[in-house]
């Protein structure tokens, strides 16, 4: 009988290294973390740049934390059985109103953090529609807003009384308005980036209701008036001053001065003067007779737009 060698061929069996084992340990408890965190209603978001993590119920996020792409971060919370919002931002900002999602949508007010108050209308998170922006400096805007700047019809009334009314674009006053001042002097005309500034006959709707149509026009207080063309503020291009005294000058205007060809009326039954006028004094005719003309009134309500 012949002997066979039986060879036994053994597995080693394969060992798992520590590392590996606290690999996959961690990779569950992740994952475990993660369900529960869905399961409690945890979500994180991020849509046109905003990131949101928090709880969400019904789609709506109720209470977490808002990232924007500007860097500023902001604390949500929301009535999960309404739009009813409030966002506490980084900054020290408050907003309290309507909310879509993480958006500022509908009515809503945000108080700053220096005190100033925004009371108005949200569209797509902006400050959008119409609204009442008030400042600790007293003054109060009321109006149609775009993107947190008057844009369109509105009233600024500022610190010292004297107020704004008309149009508005980009944040400024633009196009037709009337200004009025603490000591009863106003303006109604046109306007360009803040300064009173236009040549055509225009129409203004006032804010009682009646309708001004002519040139810009400005009242002085002490009974002198304006009517005519201005430049970045100024008395410029062709216009009429007339004194309270019954005085009164038609002509050429560089930076508030009589200045070109015009003619003065003195007011006495003395026949006018036509002619050429430079710094604001008749220019050298010979005729000693000729009297000097009155000064137009060049105080900061005449020759500057409120601040």
């Amino acid at each position: 009988m012949q002997s066979q060698n039986t060879r036994v061929v053994r597995r080693r069996k394969r060992r798992v290294s520590p590392l590996a084992l606290t690999l996959m340990t961690a990779l569950a408890l992740i994952a475990l973390a993660g369900i529960i965190l869905l399961a409690s209603g945890y979500r994180y978001i991020t849509k046109d740049g905003v990131k949101f993590s928090g709880h969400v119920k019904n789609g709506q996020p109720t209470d977490g934390t808002v990232h924007y792409s500007d860097g500023i971060s902001g604390k949500l919370t929301k009535d999960e059985n309404s739009a009813l919002g409030k966002i506490v931002y980084s900054t020290g900002d408050v907003f309290e109103g309507s909310l879509n999602g993480v958006a500022r949508e509908g009515k809503g007010v945000i108080t700053y953090k220096n005190g100033d108050k925004y009371e108005g209308d949200f569209a797509a998170d902006k400050l959008t529609g119409e609204a009442v922006f008030t400042s600790t400096s007293g003054a109060v805007y009321t109006g149609a807003v775009s993107d947190g700047k008057p844009n369109g019809k509105g009233k600024y009334v500022f610190a010292d009384g004297s107020y704004y009314y008309g149009d508005w674009a980009d944040g400024k006053r633009n196009g037709v308005g009337e200004e009025h001042y603490p000591d009863g002097s106003y303006y109604y005309g046109a306007f360009v980036d803040d300064k009173r500034t236009g040549s055509s006959e225009i129409t203004v709707t006032l804010e009682n209701g009646m309708v001004y149509t002519g040139k810009n026009k400005f009242s002085f207080s002490n009974g002198d008036s304006y009517v005519g063309d201005y430049l970045n503020g100024k008395r410029n291009g062709n216009g009429k001053y007339t004194w309270a005294s019954g005085q009164s000058y038609d002509g050429a205007w560089v930076s508030d001065v009589m200045e070109g060809e015009g003619t003065y009326d003195f007011g006495n039954g003395k026949a006018p003067y036509t002619g050429t006028f430079a710094g604001g004094q008749i220019a050298e005719t010979g005729d000693t007779q000729t009297a000097s003309p009155e000064t137009s009134d060049t105080g900061a309500a005449g020759t500057s737009d409120a601040a």
